[in-house]
């Protein structure tokens, strides 16, 4: 990009919103689309992708820089929100994570778990695991999303922690049963 149409972001965010941030934008190059203020822009997937990180004194900086193929059109953005039933899958401008980001976080990290201890019948990464747990109780602070079946939900996914904390294979097989049970009763109303 020429300086003459550079388009900036910066954020001031705690850790852990950093944190959320990043997978957001983890999210947003595998998705192949980047949000930078209001305007999106394209990604390649082989897109070389420069990595700044450093430390000096008491202070750590890091930077990225990738190339971007365009900026999605109108006409494209328009049918990408149709495709969403007009919910936006990418971040709000102030860096406040959106319903549906958290969403498809979720989705995958329970299908990776799903498939780490019923499949491969091994233990799941721990940051996926506290990640995962983390975000069940954010989805279900959420109004007018399935409201009637959080506390269901919670209660299996701190059962499910639990038993992860405790290595308990037949107990997280079994939390992890409940919960997709109570996902699908929920999208089934819902979606």
């Amino acid at each position: 990009m020429s300086d003459s149409n550079k388009q900036k972001q910066e954020f001031c965010l705690s850790a852990k919103e950093t944190a959320t941030k990043l997978r957001t934008l983890a999210n947003e190059l595998e998705s192949g689309v980047v949000a930078i203020g209001r305007d999106k822009f394209s990604i390649a997937d082989n897109t070389e992708v420069k990595i700044s990180l450093k430390a000096k004194g008491d202070t750590f900086s890091s930077k990225l820089k990738f190339k971007i193929i365009n900026s999605l059109s109108s006409i494209e953005e328009d049918a990408r929100k149709a495709d969403n039933n007009g919910e936006s899958t990418s971040s709000t401008e102030s860096g406040v994570e959106g319903y549906k980001d958290l969403k498809k976080r979720m989705s995958l990290d329970f299908k990776a778990i799903k498939k780490s201890c019923i499949q491969e019948q091994t233990l799941p990464e721990l940051d996926m695991v506290e990640r995962f747990y983390q975000d069940s109780k954010k989805m279900c602070s959420y109004p007018d999303k399935g409201e009637e079946f959080y506390e269901t939900f919670l209660k299996q996914a701190s059962y499910f922690y639990e038993a992860y904390k405790s290595s308990d294979s037949k107990a997280m097989i079994s939390a992890i049963e409940s919960l997709a049970q109570i996902r699908s009763d929920c999208h089934k109303k819902h979606k």
